[in-house]
């Protein structure tokens, strides 16, 4: 009965996981708003009634996409910034961002770059905390200033460092985006001493 249950389970997974990567492969040709759930079933060869076994609606997926990100960052990312001082931490933390935007390719990344995208804004993402817990070590230490918090130099660096990725976006990833990140980081983390 048990090997049966994992069987199950096993399908189960197989068949979340072929959703989602025909739903992101959809969103990178065509955006979110532009696919449909019975598109994505079609081209997946499942049911609909298996995608709301999966997943509640189209958002999910965008969800989804942003939780892969969050436990990256919390995962690989966050080992990264044990060593060296706050400012290094920092421009590494957004070389890795910069690094996860290019793999996912410039259509997707044109895609999630939106107004109507309110997953950036999001308060307590994995992604920022990382983040924002390397800007309260360098406080603590005296190597951020302390006039604003924590929270307001992370959404202060991602404001910026999210405009880059936007002219990336505009210029067709015709450039760099981690040597121009990298670049660029070395001069905004000057402001925060």
């Amino acid at each position: 009965m048990i090997s049966k249950m994992t069987k199950r389970g096993l399908q189960a997974q197989n068949t979340r996981e072929r959703i989602y990567r025909t739903a992101v492969e959809l969103m990178e040709k065509k955006g979110l708003s532009n696919i449909t759930i019975e598109e994505i079933c079609k081209r997946a060869n499942v049911s609909v009634g298996s995608f709301y076994n999966c997943f509640k609606s189209k958002n999910d997926i965008l969800n989804e996409i942003y939780n892969v990100a969050d436990d990256y960052f919390l995962n690989v990312v966050a080992k990264d910034l044990t060593n060296g001082n706050t400012h290094d931490k920092i421009i590494r933390f957004f070389h890795h961002y910069a690094d996860y935007n290019v793999n996912r390719g410039i259509d997707f990344v044109v895609h999630l770059y939106n107004p109507q995208n309110t997953m950036f804004i999001k308060k307590g993402r994995h992604m920022q905390l990382v983040l924002q817990n390397v800007i309260e070590e360098g406080q603590k230490i005296g190597e951020i200033t302390t006039e604003k918090t924590a929270e307001e130099i992370v959404r202060f660096l991602f404001i910026a460092i999210r405009g880059v990725i936007y002219d990336w976006c505009l210029y067709k990833g015709q450039y760099n985006l981690v040597e121009f990140v990298d670049d660029y980081v070395s001069s905004l983390v000057k402001v925060l001493n």
